[in-house]
Order: C-alpha cells, then sequence, then structure tokens
C-alpha cells in the first residue's frame, strides 16, 4: 500500500511539474511563450474565444497575433498568466485583456483546468493560494485540482493534441458556429446579477497594468459585443457601468499621486493616453442581429468576423 501510496505521489508532481513540456499544440500557454515574442497578445475567456476572428486579426494587423482564451478566465488569472509567460521569456507588443464584467464580479477560481497543463507546480500553488483565500474549500477541490485534472488528456495526448490543433490556429478559433434565431435567443434566461466587483479580480487589473509598465507593454481593455438583452439588463449593465468605471480610474490615475505599483513610467502614460479601453458601444456592431450570435453573449462565426473587422479598423485610428 505505502508503495502504491508513494507512485501516485510520484506520478503526481511530475504531472503538475513536466506535463508543461509535452509538445505543444496551437493553444494556450506553452503554445504563445514558445513563440519568443508576439506582437499582439489577446487573454481572456471564452468572449475572446468565440468574439475574435484569428483570420481577420492577422490579416489586418502588423505583426503576429496570439490569442490565449480559456472558459471562465478571470483578471486574476489573467495576471498570473501573463507573469508566467513574461517570465518564461516572452515579449509581448501589445497587450489585449477581455473586459467581461461577470468574470470581474467573481470569487477568484480555475473553471478551465487546461490552465493547468500550461503551468509549473509553482503557478499552481499560486493559484490554489488564491482560490483557497476567498473560497470555502474542501479537501476534494484540492484533490481534483493536482491530482485528477486532466488526466483524461494526459493518457490520450496524441489524439487529445491533434483533435486541438485542428480547432485553434495561434490560439484562434477556427471553426465555425452558426448564429440563431431571435426566438431562441429572447427564449434564454439571463445570467442574474453578483455583487459588486471583486477585490481580487480588481488587484487582477493593478497587476496586468503594473506588468506591463514593467514590461513596456501598450494595453487595451476589449468589450466584445453582447446580444441586445444584456444591455437592456439591469443586472448586467450594474456591473458593466462598475467594471468600466473602474478601469477608467485605475488607467487614468496611473502616475499620478500614486505609491503603489501602478506608478508608470513616462513612456507608458503616453501610449495609455492614446485611448486603453474598447467598447463595443463604441462600434457600429449590430446588437440586435441574431445571425451574429450563438447566445447571449457568445459571437457566432459571422458576428466575430464582422467585430474583429470593426474593432481593427478602430484599433487603427488609435496608433
Amino acid at each position: 500500500m505505502a508503495v502504491i501510496l508513494l507512485a501516485v505521489l510520484l506520478l503526481t508532481g511530475i504531472k503538475n511539474e513536466y506535463a508543461r513540456l509535452l509538445p505543444v499544440s496551437s493553444y494556450g500557454m506553452q503554445a504563445a511563450i514558445k513563440k519568443k515574442s508576439v506582437d499582439h497578445l489577446f487573454i481572456g475567456s471564452s468572449m475572446f474565444r468565440q468574439g475574435l476572428s484569428i483570420d481577420v486579426l492577422e490579416e489586418e494587423l502588423a505583426g503576429n497575433v496570439y490569442i490565449l482564451s480559456y472558459n471562465g478566465n478571470q483578471p486574476a488569472f489573467m495576471a498570473m498568466e501573463l507573469q508566467y509567460m513574461l517570465e518564461e521569456g516572452l515579449e509581448v507588443g501589445t497587450l489585449y485583456v477581455d473586459l467581461y464584467p461577470y468574470t470581474a464580479a467573481a470569487t477568484p477560481w480555475i473553471s478551465d483546468t487546461k490552465i493547468l497543463l500550461d503551468t509549473d507546480l509553482d503557478f499552481k500553488k499560486e493559484a490554489w493560494r488564491l482560490m483557497k483565500a476567498y473560497n470555502d474549500t474542501k479537501p476534494l477541490d484540492f484533490y481534483e485540482l493536482f491530482v485528477t485534472a486532466n488526466n483524461e488528456q494526459l493518457l490520450t495526448y496524441p489524439i487529445h493534441n491533434r483533435l486541438v490543433s485542428a480547432q485553434f490556429r495561434n490560439g484562434g478559433n477556427i471553426l465555425t458556429p452558426g448564429g440563431q434565431t431571435k426566438e431562441h435567443l429572447d427564449s434564454l434566461g439571463m445570467l442574474g446579477g453578483r455583487e459588486g466587483l471583486e477585490e481580487a479580480q480588481v488587484e487582477g487589473y493593478e497587476k496586468l497594468l503594473s506588468l506591463a509598465r514593467d514590461h513596456g507593454i501598450r494595453v487595451f481593455f476589449i468589450e466584445t459585443p453582447k446580444y441586445e438583452r444584456m444591455y437592456g439588463d439591469a443586472d448586467y449593465m450594474e456591473l458593466y457601468e462598475a467594471c468600466t468605471a473602474k478601469i477608467r480610474e485605475l488607467t487614468g490615475a496611473s502616475g499620478e499621486d500614486m505609491d503603489s505599483g501602478l506608478k508608470s513610467q513616462e513612456a507608458f502614460l503616453e501610449v495609455q493616453k492614446q485611448g486603453n479601453m474598447i467598447l463595443a458601444e463604441e462600434l457600429d456592431f449590430d446588437f440586435r442581429d441574431p445571425a451574429c450570435f450563438q447566445d447571449l453573449i457568445h459571437l457566432s462565426t459571422e458576428g466575430r468576423t464582422r467585430y474583429t473587422r470593426l474593432l481593427c479598423e478602430k484599433l487603427r485610428e488609435l496608433d
């Protein structure tokens, strides 16, 4: 029995430290790190995976592009991911951060364990400490995070890796989901309310800005379009307004009467003054067209193509 337990512990340690060294696909942190330099790095949740067209970005932006997206990815973990990649030697020109109010109002939790396949044991321990600090965690949560997470992907790795590579290019989703009808979208339930922005997520935004300052990276916060019903929902708009106000506060105050890590170099301030938050409502996108949406918050292939072209046009205006 002791031998079996020792073997399990050994294999668990190897998985948590070295699974990241497996040959990379076209998705995740390790694939980005392998590039060594990314001119345009998008970090976000399924909003970016479903809301950005890698084809359009590569066509319209000068330089190379990479989209790093995980389901439910939150600002606190986006900051950890960026720090990890920078420490691994990745150079970034411009960073685009997913601005999705619901993740900014969530308690820290990893909902997409594929993050763990891309990172070392130190990253996982830091993630666990953050989750434990804000949640009533149980031993089973620890067991699932460090022992059982991703075992099926590892056991079927050659097949799993080929499947992932067939679905993504440079982190961008190349599958082509269709849109919906108005009747279907109007029948969907709303997402409900949350109790304001979460402190740990605000600190995540702060850390992203601090890392960008330290590494000379330009930053944009990007909100992908939501179906018109979301913009008429009081719960969503309350979080939306709180989130955008907080980002304006953080970016507008950088370097001005602050003694925190956000105090910025002159060059960083100068590029940030050019505009650092691009909201979907500022673009000429039709939020009422059901063909552009898979559901209330995710774009279809047609929607993400239209939106990404408008986004690139806006980015060119800001250059």
